[in-house]
């Protein structure tokens, strides 16, 4: 049974605007299975360990890794609206300070600036595509992490489906395309629905970010480039229907689709990474 971390009546789903969206959604449902497949099954990288967050939106992940027994918690994120709801909602549950520290910085600035081995754990969810240099988001990481980095990314075919490329991507590829290790570089809107990316610039008029999409084997041979040792997470238990990412493409398909069905279609894929002893 999953645990229940976050109930319907959480604060920090009430304060989220991610609820409804096809991809991820932060609901109870998805989110206490991703607490479960991300978090509570990698507990032995989490009890007693300084965990860093980055990307930290809101917090809600963060405050799910003290649950799980972190010892420590720091959270980077751009926004600072975030930042000061991320610290509300920590007052609100009581959180003890010395537990957890939320900070406004840029997440590759910051690692490439800290102390090396300075954290147990680092949490990757959702940001690496947003990185147009995501290898060296990657090295960044390994530099500062001591044990483990758990990493939760959408892959290449996402951008086949979802984005301002998608059209023009889609004719272009095969399942074949996605054996290959390949990066696709996308453009994105730079404002979100509550939040700003960094290193906007316009383009024709808007204004844009770059995304950075790597296929599966790419990821894998980044893995191996780094000396990590890596674990596919597990998502079948979650998994509704056989799904292939072609099933994923009009906005019908996204309405009907199952939150698992990403993980299923291999648009999006989880991973332990232990750094070498």
């Amino acid at each position: 049974m999953t645990p229940q971390y976050f109930p319907a009546d959480s604060e920090f789903i009430k304060r989220d605007t991610r609820t409804g969206r096809w991809a991820i959604p932060y609901h109870p449902e998805c989110l206490n299975a991703r607490v479960k497949t991300l978090l509570t099954d990698n507990r032995d990288r989490l009890e007693g360990r300084r965990v860093l967050d980055l990307g930290s939106h809101i917090g809600t992940l963060s405050y799910a890794a003290l649950q799980t027994g972190a010892s420590f918690v720091l959270g980077l994120d751009t926004e600072p609206g975030k930042v000061d709801t991320a610290r509300t909602l920590f007052d609100h549950y009581a959180v003890p300070q010395d537990l957890y520290r939320f900070e406004v910085a840029e997440g590759l600035d910051y690692l490439e600036n800290a102390e090396p081995k300075s954290f147990d754990t680092l949490f990757c969810f959702g940001l690496l595509y947003y990185m147009p240099e995501p290898y060296r988001l990657l090295r960044a990481m390994v530099r500062a992490a001591r044990e483990c980095i758990l990493l939760d990314t959408f892959t290449a075919p996402y951008a086949a489906v979802q984005g301002k490329d998608a059209a023009s991507i889609l004719p272009r590829v095969t399942d074949a395309t996605w054996e290959v290790p390949l990066l696709l570089t996308t453009l994105t809107q730079a404002e979100k629905k509550d939040y700003t990316l960094p290193d906007a610039f316009h383009y024709r008029d808007r204004a844009v970010c770059l995304a950075a999409y790597p296929s599966i084997p790419l990821l894998e041979l980044w893995f191996a480039s780094l000396a990590l040792k890596p674990r596919r997470l597990d998502w079948s238990p979650y998994q509704t229907r056989p799904c292939h990412w072609r099933d994923l493409i009009t906005p019908e398909q996204k309405q009907a689709a199952h939150w698992a069905d990403v993980y299923t279609a291999g648009l999006r894929v989880a991973y332990r990474l232990d750094l070498p002893a």
